[in-house]
């Protein structure tokens, strides 16, 4: 259930905090072209993901409930029946790891025993599912259901043609819709990622390095002063001081490329728990049964607003 990353042609771009934003400047007799429109339109875009990223977060503003329905016997073996399950994600709105918004209009649908077996019957896709989702301790296969926002063009028009060998007929998308992308990806709840406060880039320092190496005699006798809230609230300030370390704007691992920006972006809908079988030596075996799949969507991060935080203050 994924998709090649280098599709989104926004993807890459979106990831690039480091470089600086430049709008057009309109001048009385200046030609303007084809680029000057679109890096207007990126101007804006950009623009509005970044104020997300930075001060929104990512995650689930509201809706996208996953969750699974079983319908008639599919296929049955000898010791257990094989149930056609489908995996639903309801419509809603969320934020994801590179600050674009993602709205998701109506519900989405997944075969998840189609999908399931597929990968059982490719030994390839099989031995990466185990090696990154499976836990041997209680014998369960672990996925989770991501979600990130994905350009999708639409509109196709003729147009003159301007590459060599274009054809007589050649035809362009005139429109590029907001989309989203849904994927199912392996991984452990152990093997997770921390939580960080900005997707795309380093967690934060901690407290006792900054106290040891970077803050000055005056900011530490700040902090040695303060106390209760206020005291968390420079610890924390201190910390975002140093968040982004000397090279300003550092991605993660200085990972780049369609595949690292596209890792960068998904956020967390659920965690699906899937207790699979066994084979007289041990080997797991799949067995697609809603009694054995077990969703978990409050494992995600969630966004609230300022109203919402001052509903829970009143009715605390």
């Amino acid at each position: 259930m994924t998709e090649p990353a280098d599709k989104d042609q926004s993807l890459v771009p979106d990831s690039e905090f480091e470089q600086p934003l430049a709008r057009v400047a309109y001048q009385p007799g200046m030609l303007l072209g084809l680029e000057a429109t679109r890096s207007e339109q990126d101007y804006h875009r950009r623009r509005l993901n970044r104020h997300a990223y930075w001060l929104h977060g990512s995650g689930t503003v509201c809706g996208l409930r996953v969750y699974t329905r079983s319908g008639p016997l599919a296929v049955a073996d000898d010791t257990e029946e094989q149930v056609l399950v489908r995996l639903f994600v309801t419509g809603g709105v969320a934020i994801d790891g590179l600050g674009r918004e993602v709205g998701v209009d109506e519900p989405h649908c997944i075969d998840l025993t189609a999908w399931l077996s597929s990968q059982f019957e490719d030994e390839n896709l099989w031995g990466a599912l185990i090696r990154d989702g499976y836990n041997l301790a209680d014998n369960t296969l672990w996925l989770k259901v991501t979600l990130r926002y994905q350009d999708c063009p639409s509109g196709l028009q003729p147009v003159l043609a301007t590459d060599i060998n274009a054809g007589t007929d050649p035809v362009k998308p005139s429109r590029i819709k907001d989309n989203v992308l849904l994927e199912l990806v392996p991984e452990r709840p152990a093997d997770a990622a921390g939580e960080r406060p900005f997707d795309a880039h380093n967690g934060l320092p901690a407290l006792a390095g900054l106290v040891a190496d970077k803050l000055n005699p005056l900011e530490k006798e700040r902090l040695q002063a303060a106390a209760g809230k206020t005291k968390e609230q420079l610890e924390l300030g201190a910390r975002l001081l140093y968040a982004l370390s000397d090279d300003n704007h550092a991605l993660e691992a200085r990972e780049t490329g369609a595949d690292a920006a596209a890792r960068l972006a998904r956020i967390l809908l659920a965690r699906i728990r899937i207790e699979l079988g066994a084979e007289a030596d041990a080997t797991p075996k799949l067995i697609v049964n809603p009694n054995r799949i077990a969703v978990d969507n409050l494992a995600r991060n969630f966004l609230f607003n300022a109203d919402l935080l001052a509903h829970m203050a009143r009715t605390a």
